[in-house]
């Protein structure tokens, strides 16, 4: 089997191609399998040295063009370091060295080819020795540059340390001090020779003996120690010492380094300090590194939190206080872009109940500018987003209201002339299925009237008698009330201590809300449960009241319902007392039952309040104002009779042609005259043309043209004895206020019935008998 040719890139500058081919033959029988290129000229060998990488140049002396010495100076100039190999025809000893003097490796005549392969092996072997050469000593090189950049870091580091450091060689002598030690002990290595040594630093004998015997023994040593200053006296230091050695052992330098434990005290102080300070901090305060890891937990930290330092310290903030990863790690992505984040997180609480924060992080580098750690300082938001979902509530309800006051005044004015004329009708049919259809008529157009009622509750509360009302009796009547129509599967608990305090208001209004509150336990226990009905005394201080919206300091009465049901998510108990707004499929709620509620109580001056979480209940407190005065209820009566007048003339003015229409059926019906006017200019003007004859006056106080205040004044001036009735469905209250303040007596809430209005029409006439 024979040997494969090792292979060769030869460049021939040879202008002989029988030559070259010489050449390229010998090379082969000398074992080389040769990749070779025939130049003759300075451009082609120009051109041929950069196109590739040569192993040896094989160059003849003599060319037409070209000659041996013009090659090597374009190889040489070029920078190839090429065995370069001249094999001539021309002999002689002369056109050997002035080759080899131009850079020529070796020569040898064309006649003597023999030699050629022993002077190519030769060639090569000293150019791959040369170039191992030249990579060891680049190697060397570069690592002695890389060893006196690491010295000269090294020392940098040295020089810019706090600590005072001092090197001493194998005999003890003092040979490299740094600048802090220094300024710090105020000797330069040979002061420091020519006191002594270093024994000569310390103050005790026997902790330099202790100290430089454990060097030298055990190769280190560690210890606070006295050291004398040239310049500042005796100095408390923390010293360590230690000893370099050789591969044999030998030892070969000694450091000493000292801390100066006064900085290092002042430092600890000022860190006491400053933490202490940040302990009376109301926010709560973290630092944690650039993973999350707590490194710093301050008191309010705890408090807001509810962990404590030594439970927080070393944990991730993730899994500590975050109910969601992504949040944090969104804020943790600005933050290291913008250098600083503030926004809201809600966190977890050691007790498991949510607290919304608003944070303020900064992010803290280090002395080269290197992101280092988080400094965050967080605002516990929670009772003040509280107080915030109350205010836009209340601001919503305030604009609803006024809307749906507006749609109740005219809900009223429809629903007046259809109530009075049932009772018209009642006297004029016999016909039991005519009665039939009248009284559904009644009932539907009462339902009209509650419905608007209710409209009114959390536009602007209803007005209503309000009377001494005892809350333990209130609650006995919903709890048998619940506890003959709710489903058996809802148990009904009732406590109230024997001590409750009366509440001052309207009966009906509070029958409601407590039934709107049970309705809802109900509806929010569909497979059965407990609702608990209880009532108790508080004692609402200044604190408590700053965080509810309604609340003010004083004595109250709460009554509460609580249940066992479903509970409510957060975004749903936002919502919860806005008007339409309801969970419950079409057909099966309104969405005004708690808007009434919330509009009822607080028309009674009182407030709510909610706890409730998914799966575990609701509980609604209604806090009551209490009336610690009085001590009986009362009971108003209505009247079962309709009074009829004696001929008086009545004059009727309102804006609504159904309301004129009906009301003066009524009046012609019960035995009175009736005068109309659409507005209070044309009543006034109907009073003068009368003549005296009108015995009374009619008129609703929201009109165009003239309202009733002015036209009750134009009135007053006209007769100061003029017997007036107001009456309004908007804002019944305020309207009768103003009606009293222009000395009227009599009102009427809208929608009216007949008997109302004729009972108020006999009292009015009948006042001055």
């Amino acid at each position: 089997m024979k040997a494969s040719k090792k292979p060769l890139h030869v460049l021939l500058v040879e202008d002989s191609e029988e030559d070259a081919e010489l050449l390229a033959a010998a090379l082969r029988k000398g074992g080389f399998a040769p990749d070779s290129r025939r130049v003759d000229d300075e451009l082609s060998l120009r051109t041929a040295l950069k196109s590739r990488g040569w192993d040896i140049v094989i160059c003849d002396y003599v060319l037409p063009l070209f000659d041996a010495v013009s090659a090597i100076r374009v190889i040489r100039e070029g920078g190839y370091d090429l065995p370069i190999l001249v094999v001539s025809g021309a002999v002689g000893e002369e056109v050997a060295v002035e080759a080899m003097r131009f850079g020529a490796t070796d020569y040898l005549p064309k006649s003597n080819l023999g030699r050629l392969i022993p002077a190519v092996e030769r060639e090569l072997r000293e150019a791959a020795t040369r170039r191992d050469r030249k990579l060891q000593d680049a190697k060397n090189l570069a690592e002695y540059q890389l060893a006196e950049r690491e010295l000269k870091r090294i020392k940098m580091a040295i020089e810019g340390a706090s600590d005072a450091i001092a090197v001493m060689d194998e005999a003890g002598a003092s040979v490299y001090h740094n600048r802090a030690f220094e300024e710090l002990l105020g000797y330069s290595p040979t002061q420091l020779n020519e006191a002594g040594g270093p024994r000569a630093l310390f103050v005790q004998k026997a902790v330099a003996d202790e100290a430089l015997d454990g060097i030298a023994r055990a190769g280190s040593w560690t210890g606070n120690a006295s050291l004398a200053s040239r310049t500042k006296g005796s100095i408390q230091l923390f010293v360590r010492g230690n000893v370099a050695r050789d591969a044999d052992g030998k030892v070969m330098a000694t450091t000493i380094v000292c801390t100066d434990l006064r900085e290092q005290r002042r430092a600890e102080g000022k860190i006491h300090e400053q933490a202490a300070l940040l302990d009376h901090a109301q926010d709560a305060i973290i630092v944690h590194d650039l993973d999350g890891l707590i490194s710093y937990w301050n008191e309010s930290a705890h408090r807001v939190f509810g962990w404590t330092v030594d439970e927080a310290i070393g944990q991730r903030v993730c899994d500590l206080l975050c109910l969601e990863c992504e949040p944090f790690d969104d804020a943790m992505t600005e933050l290291l872009r913008d250098g600083a984040w503030t926004g809201e997180l809600t966190h977890r609480h050691k007790d498991r109940h949510e607290v919304l924060v608003e944070g303020r992080w900064a992010l803290v580098r280090n002395d080269i500018g290197d992101a280092w750690s988080v400094l965050s300082i967080n605002t516990d938001i929670t009772e003040k987003k509280k107080l915030e979902a109350q205010f836009l509530r209340a601001q919503r309800m305030e604009s609803i209201g006024t809307l749906a006051g507006g749609i109740a005044h005219d809900l009223n004015n429809v629903l007046g002339p259809i109530i009075m004329a049932v009772d018209l009708f009642k006297m004029k049919l016999t016909d039991p299925r005519d009665l039939e259809l009248l009284e559904t008529v009644a009932v539907s157009a009462h339902r009209g009237v509650d419905m608007v009622k209710q409209v009114l509750s959390f536009a602007r509360g209803i007005d209503g008698q309000r009377v001494a009302i005892r809350p333990a009796q209130l609650l006995k009547d919903i709890s048998r009330i619940v506890s003959d129509t709710f489903p058996k599967s809802i148990t009904t608990q009732f406590s109230a201590p024997g001590e409750i305090w009366n509440l001052l208001g309207d009966q009906t209004q509070l029958h409601q809300v407590l039934l709107n509150l049970c309705v809802n336990a109900r509806d929010a226990m569909p497979s059965g449960g407990t609702l608990r009905l209880a009532a108790s005394n508080a004692q609402i201080d200044s604190q408590f009241a700053a965080m509810h919206a309604d609340a003010r300091p004083g004595a109250y009465v709460v009554l509460e319902v609580a249940d066992d049901g479903l509970g409510m998510e957060p975004q749903v108990m936002e919502k919860i007392f806005e008007p339409f707004f309801t969970t419950k499929a079409i057909g099966m709620g309104t969405g005004l039952g708690l808007s009434t509620t919330m509009a009822i109580t607080r028309s009674h001056e009182g407030f709510i309040t909610v706890q409730s979480a998914v799966g575990k209940g609701t509980k609604f407190r209604v806090h009551l104002p209490a009336d610690l005065d009085s001590t009986e209820t009362y009971v108003g009566q209505s009247p079962d009779e309709f009074p009829r007048g004696r001929g008086e003339c009545v004059l009727v003015i309102d804006d609504e042609v159904s309301v004129r229409s009906i009301t003066s059926q009524t009046l012609e019906a019960f035995g009175y005259r009736v005068i109309t006017a659409v507005d209070g200019a044309e009543g006034i003007a109907k009073y003068v043309q009368s003549g005296g004859d009108i015995a009374a006056v009619l008129t609703d106080m929201m009109m165009p043209v003239m309202d009733g205040v002015a036209t009750i004044r134009a009135l007053s001036r006209l007769n100061p004895n003029v017997r007036i009735i107001a009456a309004s469905g908007l804002a019944a209250k305020a309207a009768e206020a103003e009606a009293a303040g222009e000395g009227v007596r009599f009102f009427l809430p809208k929608p009216y019935t007949a008997a109302a209005l004729l009972v108020a029409l006999r009292d009015l006439l009948s006042a001055d008998e």
